[in-house]
């Protein structure tokens, strides 16, 4: 009998890296778009990558509901069928949704909306542990944004969608008219309600990690974000630094880390959490129940000399024990890594040179590059995650070494 899982929109290098290592053990994917945008994206480059390793595909849109898909797929391959992978963001709450009508044993739909709803995640863990949570509120009034502001009784205020990512749409209020401001701005992303969450000050990290169908975690990197402000934006992405295992602070945020995905009760699923540092200890900004972006998996699996998508691909589908053999800390350790995000000042309408690139791939530690804005496109103001000029990926075995390409490429690399 062949088996078969279901996967969700696999148009991205993460799920074709996992549908390829599958099929090597004779797993087959029934793939499920949930547009036709994206059906369009896989069968004009993805297709050819990995379509022998998908048996069957689906556009939802061409359902009544999900309902119907779901008997669908049931009808056709019952039996055959072993389990999820809704790896995007955009599609997990989805595919718990399907996943809890075709009978598989992922995580509900229940505990997923936690993870899609920022407030939702932070209030449960607020009401059924004893983990340190900040203040947050959703806020609808002008007497609630202002009864918020009297409760946590300082500033700044960070001000965000309740459903956003990328740092899209995050703010810092210093004051109540710039938090009445902000406020307008967050509702133009159409990214959910407004959510007012208290200041957490210290070092920003994330952690990263897999879960198995008992609900044991894997801790498999965790990185330190260098966030500057820069032309009048605050927070901005300038690179993000991998930590080794001898840092100070990296067991108790690990740790921390743990706990919350154990209290949250998530199964079978990579997680990608931020957090802050300071005096008192760890404290959770969000969390995903998906992989980190940019690539950050793709670098930790180099630093493992392991892949992390297989090892999430494993999970997703079957009832495991985690092995000591998943993750090889003591190679983790012996290498640098960084990923360096370009900020732009000033928009150009259109690309007509980049200059520095080829200086860039030359340096000792130059591993790949993760985009660049192309030739002839329009570079924007940097402002937050999503409009980062490029990402480069720098590993090596010495930090002085590394530190000093960081410079040189943000020296080097120049649009015009």
């Amino acid at each position: 009998m062949m088996a078969l899982y279901v996967i969700l929109d696999p148009n991205f290098e993460y799920a074709a890296y996992m549908t390829k290592f599958l099929q090597e053990y004779d797993y087959q994917g029934i793939a499920v778009f949930t547009s036709e945008a994206k059906y369009r994206i896989y069968h004009s480059i993805y297709a050819q990558i990995i379509g022998e390793c998908i048996e069957d595909e689906y556009l939802s849109t061409e359902f009544p509901g999900l309902e119907e898909l779901a008997d669908d797929i049931m009808q056709k391959y019952g039996e055959e069928l072993q389990g999820i992978i809704p790896w995007d963001e955009a599609t997990i709450e989805l595919g718990a949704e399907l996943g809890e009508m075709l009978e598989f044993d992922w995580n509900s739909r229940e505990l997923i909306t936690h993870f899609r709803n920022k407030y939702a995640l932070k209030d449960f863990l607020r009401r059924n542990t004893d983990l340190r949570i900040n203040a947050s509120q959703i806020v609808t009034t002008v007497e609630e944004v202002e009864e918020f502001v009297a409760t946590v009784a300082m500033w700044p205020i960070v001000v965000k969608p309740t459903e956003g990512s990328g740092s899209r749409g995050v703010y810092f209020a210093d004051d109540l008219d710039s938090l009445m401001a902000y406020s307008v701005e967050v509702l133009k992303t159409a990214q959910g309600e407004i959510l007012l969450e208290e200041f957490i000050g210290g070092q920003e990290y994330v952690v990263n990690g897999i879960t198995n169908s008992e609900g044991d975690v894997l801790i498999t990197d965790l990185w330190c974000y260098d966030k500057r402000d820069s032309h009048g934006f605050k927070n901005l992405y300038f690179q993000t630094i991998k930590v080794d295992r001898a840092d100070e602070d990296f067991d108790e945020l690990t740790y921390y880390a743990a706990s919350v995905i154990q209290n949250l009760g998530l199964r079978k699923s990579p997680f990608h959490m931020e957090l802050k540092q300071d005096a008192w200890g760890p404290c959770l900004v969000e969390c995903g129940a998906r992989f980190a972006g940019g690539n950050q998996p793709l670098l930790a699996s180099m630093l493992h000399d392991h892949s992390l998508f297989e090892i999430a691909a494993t999970h997703y589908i079957g009832d495991f024990p985690f092995s000591h053999d998943d993750v090889h800390y003591d190679k983790y350790d012996q290498l640098q890594a960084r990923i360096i995000k370009g900020v732009q000042s000033f928009e150009i309408p259109a690309i007509k040179n980049i200059h520095g690139l080829d200086e860039v791939q030359n340096l000792p530690s130059f591993y790949m590059i993760g985009y660049i804005r192309p030739i002839g496109s329009y570079l924007p103001v940097t402002v937050d995650l999503d409009t980062a000029s490029y990402e480069i990926y720098l590993i090596h075995e010495d930090p002085e070494q590394i530190e000093s390409d960081a410079e040189m490429v943000r020296g080097l690399i120049r649009f015009e």
